[in-house]
């Protein structure tokens, strides 16, 4: 594996946050805490297969109850360090660094982008395309819709985000408007 500097950060990792997130409300941890620290990279039983390579993930989307409540870009802290290992059991687990994520702001609240209702994973990669990204709008005229497995998002100034699966196809069709704007 090249060196960590060398490696495409290209990933998001989506957590579950349902079983910790009520210590955000309550103080115990910080949403931080809660988003960034302590999951298991090993898959299954092992100790050696891995399920995401820490120095890939670019951004920790948490999602709980299939909405995503918090967006954070990996960052590195005041050693350099994007990321480090918790614990001192034979499968540690890895404590990412991290800032809330503006370029992604726009995911919360959307759907969560990974996970069916009644899924027990804790964590699941995915690419940073199939995130929504831009800013959240501060209007309230803004919208949201899911259609399948689709998000289509607007700003309420005429800009529309459409969030998709890899292997979908958008078609956009332009309806003319008439003399006073209307449809």
């Amino acid at each position: 594996m090249p060196p960590a500097h060398d490696v495409p950060r290209r990933q998001a990792l989506a957590v579950n946050v349902n079983r910790r997130w009520s210590e955000v409300g309550s103080g115990i941890s910080t949403e931080a805490d809660v988003v960034l620290s302590a999951w298991s990279p090993w898959h299954g039983g092992s100790t050696t297969k891995r399920i995401f390579d820490p120095d890939r993930i670019a951004v920790v989307v948490a999602c709980r109850r299939g909405k995503t409540v918090a967006v954070y870009d990996v960052v590195p802290n005041e050693n350099g360090e994007r990321w480090h290992w918790v614990g001192d059991d034979p499968r540690p687990r890895i404590a990412f660094h991290g800032r809330p994520s503006q370029r992604f702001a726009a995911q919360l609240g959307a759907p969560s982008p990974t996970w069916k209702v009644g899924e027990g994973t804790p964590v699941k990669t995915m690419e940073l395309g199939d995130l929504l990204q831009g800013d959240l709008p501060a209007d309230t005229t803004a919208r949201q819709v899911v259609v399948g497995q689709a998000v289509v998002s607007t700003d309420g100034e005429r800009r529309l985000t459409v969030s998709v699966p890899a292997d979908y196809t958008v078609t956009i069709d332009i309806r003319s408007t008439s003399a006073d704007g209307s449809i």
